[in-house]
Protein backbone atom coordinates (compact mmCIF):
# COMPACT_ATOMS: atom_id res chain seq x y z
CA UNK A 1 0.00 0.00 0.00
CA UNK A 2 1.48 3.81 -0.74
CA UNK A 3 1.74 5.75 1.75
CA UNK A 4 -0.31 8.81 2.21
CA UNK A 5 1.10 12.49 1.61
CA UNK A 6 0.28 14.20 4.70
CA UNK A 7 1.75 17.74 5.83
CA UNK A 8 1.92 18.99 9.26
CA UNK A 9 3.08 22.56 9.36
CA UNK A 10 3.10 25.45 11.85
CA UNK A 11 3.70 29.15 10.52
CA UNK A 12 4.15 30.83 13.44
CA UNK A 13 2.33 34.90 13.11
CA UNK A 14 1.82 36.87 16.22
CA UNK A 15 0.27 40.36 16.36
CA UNK A 16 1.89 42.00 18.46
CA UNK A 17 4.63 43.97 16.83
CA UNK A 18 6.31 46.24 19.40
CA UNK A 19 10.03 46.20 18.34
CA UNK A 20 12.35 44.49 15.49
CA UNK A 21 13.55 41.10 16.64
CA UNK A 22 16.62 39.95 14.26
CA UNK A 23 15.80 36.26 15.24
CA UNK A 24 12.69 34.57 14.59
CA UNK A 25 11.11 30.87 14.24
CA UNK A 26 9.05 31.62 10.68
CA UNK A 27 7.56 28.28 9.90
CA UNK A 28 8.49 24.38 11.00
CA UNK A 29 6.60 21.09 9.50
CA UNK A 30 6.58 17.66 9.20
CA UNK A 31 5.88 16.48 5.01
CA UNK A 32 5.54 13.62 3.32
CA UNK A 33 4.76 14.10 -0.19
CA UNK A 34 4.60 12.25 -4.00
CA UNK A 35 3.82 15.12 -5.89
CA UNK A 36 6.27 16.14 -8.55
CA UNK A 37 5.16 19.71 -8.92
CA UNK A 38 6.87 20.38 -5.03
CA UNK A 39 9.34 22.71 -6.12
CA UNK A 40 11.06 25.56 -4.69
CA UNK A 41 13.11 28.28 -5.99
CA UNK A 42 15.02 30.53 -3.77
CA UNK A 43 14.48 33.68 -5.66
CA UNK A 44 10.53 33.47 -6.21
CA UNK A 45 9.99 33.56 -2.67
CA UNK A 46 9.29 36.97 -1.69
CA UNK A 47 12.52 39.68 -0.56
CA UNK A 48 12.08 38.40 2.61
CA UNK A 49 15.83 36.89 3.78
CA UNK A 50 15.28 33.78 5.89
CA UNK A 51 17.42 30.26 5.98
CA UNK A 52 15.65 26.97 5.70
CA UNK A 53 16.52 23.94 7.00
CA UNK A 54 15.38 20.41 5.55
CA UNK A 55 16.17 17.04 6.79
CA UNK A 56 15.21 13.67 4.75
CA UNK A 57 13.37 10.98 6.65
CA UNK A 58 12.73 8.79 3.73
CA UNK A 59 12.57 8.71 0.13
CA UNK A 60 15.05 11.54 -1.69
CA UNK A 61 14.77 15.02 -2.46
CA UNK A 62 16.98 17.31 -4.95
CA UNK A 63 18.84 20.10 -4.89
CA UNK A 64 20.28 22.55 -6.99
CA UNK A 65 22.78 24.74 -5.87
CA UNK A 66 26.13 26.47 -6.91
CA UNK A 67 26.03 24.61 -10.05
CA UNK A 68 25.72 21.41 -8.76
CA UNK A 69 22.45 18.63 -8.40
CA UNK A 70 22.50 16.75 -5.03
CA UNK A 71 20.56 13.93 -3.82
CA UNK A 72 19.32 15.03 -0.32
CA UNK A 73 19.16 11.15 1.19
CA UNK A 74 17.79 10.50 4.58
CA UNK A 75 19.89 11.11 7.36
CA UNK A 76 20.95 14.51 5.10
CA UNK A 77 19.88 17.63 5.55
CA UNK A 78 20.02 21.18 3.52
CA UNK A 79 20.54 24.77 4.88
CA UNK A 80 19.42 27.34 2.35
CA UNK A 81 18.85 30.60 2.10
CA UNK A 82 16.13 32.65 0.63
CA UNK A 83 16.81 34.98 -1.77
CA UNK A 84 19.16 32.80 -3.14
CA UNK A 85 19.67 30.95 -6.44
CA UNK A 86 18.59 27.57 -5.51
CA UNK A 87 15.83 25.21 -6.17
CA UNK A 88 14.85 21.95 -3.83
CA UNK A 89 12.48 19.33 -5.64
CA UNK A 90 10.89 15.95 -5.57
CA UNK A 91 12.84 14.51 -8.63
CA UNK A 92 11.27 12.49 -11.00
CA UNK A 93 12.85 9.38 -10.90
CA UNK A 94 11.97 9.56 -7.07
CA UNK A 95 8.43 8.08 -5.25
CA UNK A 96 7.98 9.92 -2.47
CA UNK A 97 10.26 12.33 0.21
CA UNK A 98 9.49 12.65 3.89
CA UNK A 99 11.37 14.89 5.63
CA UNK A 100 11.12 17.66 8.35
CA UNK A 101 12.37 21.76 7.93
CA UNK A 102 12.37 24.27 10.28
CA UNK A 103 12.71 27.82 8.73
CA UNK A 104 13.92 31.12 10.45
CA UNK A 105 14.17 34.46 9.92
CA UNK A 106 16.34 38.05 10.78
CA UNK A 107 19.99 39.43 10.25
CA UNK A 108 21.58 37.92 13.24
CA UNK A 109 20.20 34.15 12.18
CA UNK A 110 21.07 34.34 8.21
CA UNK A 111 24.33 35.26 8.90
CA UNK A 112 24.91 32.32 11.52
CA UNK A 113 23.49 29.97 8.64
CA UNK A 114 25.96 31.34 6.33
CA UNK A 115 28.77 30.59 8.94
CA UNK A 116 27.53 27.15 9.42
CA UNK A 117 27.50 26.73 5.62
CA UNK A 118 31.27 27.94 5.13
CA UNK A 119 32.50 25.51 7.58
CA UNK A 120 30.02 22.55 6.92
CA UNK A 121 28.93 23.38 3.05
CA UNK A 122 24.93 23.46 2.21
CA UNK A 123 24.34 19.86 2.33
CA UNK A 124 25.56 17.79 4.94
CA UNK A 125 25.24 14.51 6.87
CA UNK A 126 22.96 14.46 10.99
CA UNK A 127 22.66 11.76 13.17
CA UNK A 128 19.84 10.84 14.99
CA UNK A 129 21.12 12.14 17.58
CA UNK A 130 22.40 14.98 16.93
CA UNK A 131 21.82 18.67 18.60
CA UNK A 132 20.35 19.98 15.20
CA UNK A 133 17.61 16.59 14.95
CA UNK A 134 16.65 17.13 18.40
CA UNK A 135 15.86 20.71 18.47
CA UNK A 136 14.74 20.41 15.65
CA UNK A 137 12.39 17.97 16.86
CA UNK A 138 11.51 19.78 20.33
CA UNK A 139 10.52 22.90 18.11
CA UNK A 140 7.48 20.44 16.38
CA UNK A 141 6.94 19.15 19.59
CA UNK A 142 6.46 22.83 21.43
CA UNK A 143 4.13 23.70 17.93
CA UNK A 144 1.64 20.69 18.38
CA UNK A 145 1.19 21.39 22.14
CA UNK A 146 1.45 25.51 21.65
CA UNK A 147 4.15 26.25 24.36
CA UNK A 148 5.31 28.99 21.96
CA UNK A 149 3.14 31.46 23.43
CA UNK A 150 4.46 34.73 22.05
CA UNK A 151 6.67 36.38 19.62
CA UNK A 152 9.68 36.45 22.29
CA UNK A 153 9.21 32.45 22.62
CA UNK A 154 9.30 32.06 18.99
CA UNK A 155 12.23 34.19 18.51
CA UNK A 156 14.18 32.21 21.08
CA UNK A 157 13.43 28.70 19.73
CA UNK A 158 14.85 29.93 16.70
CA UNK A 159 18.06 31.41 18.21
CA UNK A 160 18.18 27.99 19.80
CA UNK A 161 17.57 26.21 16.89
CA UNK A 162 20.67 28.03 15.40
CA UNK A 163 22.93 27.51 18.33
CA UNK A 164 22.05 23.59 17.94
CA UNK A 165 23.23 23.84 14.67
CA UNK A 166 26.33 25.67 15.01
CA UNK A 167 27.24 23.08 17.80
CA UNK A 168 27.42 19.84 15.25
CA UNK A 169 30.85 18.69 15.65
CA UNK A 170 33.17 18.60 12.08
CA UNK A 171 32.07 15.65 9.96
CA UNK A 172 35.94 15.08 9.20
CA UNK A 173 38.86 16.87 8.62
CA UNK A 174 38.35 19.81 6.19
CA UNK A 175 39.09 19.33 2.23
CA UNK A 176 41.74 21.52 0.71
CA UNK A 177 38.96 23.05 -1.19
CA UNK A 178 37.09 23.90 1.58
CA UNK A 179 40.03 25.54 2.91
CA UNK A 180 40.77 27.35 -0.48
CA UNK A 181 36.95 28.85 -0.57
CA UNK A 182 37.42 30.16 2.70
CA UNK A 183 40.14 31.69 2.48
CA UNK A 184 38.91 33.28 -0.81
CA UNK A 185 35.66 33.86 1.09
CA UNK A 186 37.26 35.49 3.69
CA UNK A 187 39.06 38.21 1.63
CA UNK A 188 36.46 38.88 -0.36
CA UNK A 189 34.11 39.78 3.18
CA UNK A 190 36.44 42.10 4.18
CA UNK A 191 36.97 43.83 0.87
CA UNK A 192 33.53 44.20 -0.09
CA UNK A 193 33.76 47.78 0.05
CA UNK A 194 36.37 48.05 -2.21
CA UNK A 195 37.69 46.77 -5.80
CA UNK A 196 38.20 43.61 -5.71
CA UNK A 197 40.57 41.78 -8.89
CA UNK A 198 41.19 37.93 -9.43
CA UNK A 199 45.06 38.90 -9.15
CA UNK A 200 43.99 39.84 -5.33
CA UNK A 201 42.56 37.07 -5.66
CA UNK A 202 44.95 34.56 -6.57
CA UNK A 203 47.79 36.63 -4.30
CA UNK A 204 45.54 36.09 -1.21
CA UNK A 205 45.52 32.19 -1.31
CA UNK A 206 49.18 32.00 -2.97
CA UNK A 207 48.67 31.12 -6.35
CA UNK A 208 48.98 32.51 -10.09
CA UNK A 209 45.95 34.14 -11.76
CA UNK A 210 45.11 31.29 -14.26
CA UNK A 211 45.81 28.28 -11.65
CA UNK A 212 43.11 31.02 -9.24
CA UNK A 213 40.33 31.26 -11.83
CA UNK A 214 40.57 27.25 -12.99
CA UNK A 215 40.22 25.88 -9.33
CA UNK A 216 37.61 28.47 -7.81
CA UNK A 217 35.44 27.62 -10.87
CA UNK A 218 35.65 23.54 -10.04
CA UNK A 219 35.30 24.74 -6.34
CA UNK A 220 32.25 27.47 -6.33
CA UNK A 221 30.37 26.59 -9.68
CA UNK A 222 30.82 29.95 -10.71
CA UNK A 223 33.63 32.53 -11.79
CA UNK A 224 34.54 35.15 -8.84
CA UNK A 225 32.92 37.82 -10.28
CA UNK A 226 29.44 36.32 -9.90
CA UNK A 227 30.72 35.15 -6.36
CA UNK A 228 31.96 38.19 -5.01
CA UNK A 229 28.27 40.12 -6.59
CA UNK A 230 26.58 37.46 -4.31
CA UNK A 231 28.39 38.29 -1.16
CA UNK A 232 27.74 42.34 -2.27
CA UNK A 233 23.95 41.38 -3.10
CA UNK A 234 23.62 39.90 0.71
CA UNK A 235 25.08 42.95 1.96
CA UNK A 236 23.10 45.03 0.37
CA UNK A 237 20.27 42.98 1.53
CA UNK A 238 21.29 43.21 5.25
CA UNK A 239 22.08 47.46 5.09
CA UNK A 240 18.79 47.68 3.38
CA UNK A 241 16.76 45.81 5.93
CA UNK A 242 18.87 47.30 9.45
CA UNK A 243 20.25 50.82 7.93
CA UNK A 244 18.64 53.86 6.94
CA UNK A 245 21.24 55.10 4.25
CA UNK A 246 20.11 56.20 0.77
CA UNK A 247 20.69 53.49 -2.42
CA UNK A 248 23.19 55.57 -3.30
CA UNK A 249 25.22 54.87 -0.08
CA UNK A 250 24.40 51.38 -0.03
CA UNK A 251 25.70 51.07 -3.34
CA UNK A 252 29.51 52.84 -2.26
CA UNK A 253 29.70 50.55 0.90
CA UNK A 254 28.90 47.22 -1.30
CA UNK A 255 31.86 48.46 -3.24
CA UNK A 256 29.66 50.03 -6.47
CA UNK A 257 30.81 53.31 -7.69
CA UNK A 258 28.10 53.43 -10.31
CA UNK A 259 24.65 53.29 -8.09
CA UNK A 260 22.64 52.56 -11.91
CA UNK A 261 25.13 49.65 -11.87
CA UNK A 262 24.32 48.33 -8.72
CA UNK A 263 20.46 48.75 -9.26
CA UNK A 264 20.92 46.37 -12.23
CA UNK A 265 22.69 43.67 -10.50
CA UNK A 266 20.36 43.83 -7.47
CA UNK A 267 17.57 43.45 -9.70
CA UNK A 268 19.24 40.92 -11.55
CA UNK A 269 19.50 38.87 -8.08
CA UNK A 270 16.61 39.92 -6.39
CA UNK A 271 14.09 40.82 -9.22
CA UNK A 272 13.33 43.80 -7.96
CA UNK A 273 14.94 47.12 -7.32
CA UNK A 274 16.67 48.35 -4.11
CA UNK A 275 13.85 50.77 -3.19
CA UNK A 276 11.17 48.34 -3.75
CA UNK A 277 12.99 45.79 -1.60
CA UNK A 278 12.86 48.36 0.95
CA UNK A 279 8.84 48.76 2.13
CA UNK A 280 7.46 49.10 5.72
CA UNK A 281 6.65 45.24 5.85
CA UNK A 282 10.06 44.07 4.92
CA UNK A 283 9.68 42.67 8.28
CA UNK A 284 6.52 41.95 9.46
CA UNK A 285 5.76 38.56 11.13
Amino acid sequence: MESPEFHEQYPIFFADRTERLHAMLTHCGHQRTRDHAYRWHGLRRGNREMAIWQYTIAGEGGVDFAGRTCPVRPGEAVLLIVPENHCYYLPESVPEWEFIYVTVHGSELVRLAGEFRRRHGFLRPFAPDSPTLRAAKLILEQCRNRQLENRYQASAAGYNFMMALLSEPETGRRSEQQEFLEKVHAFCLAHLGRHISVNQLAAAVGCSRSHFSRRFEQAAGCPPHEFINELRMRLAVRLLQTTNGSVKEIAASCGFDDTSYFCKVFRKFHGLSPARFRSPTFFSQ
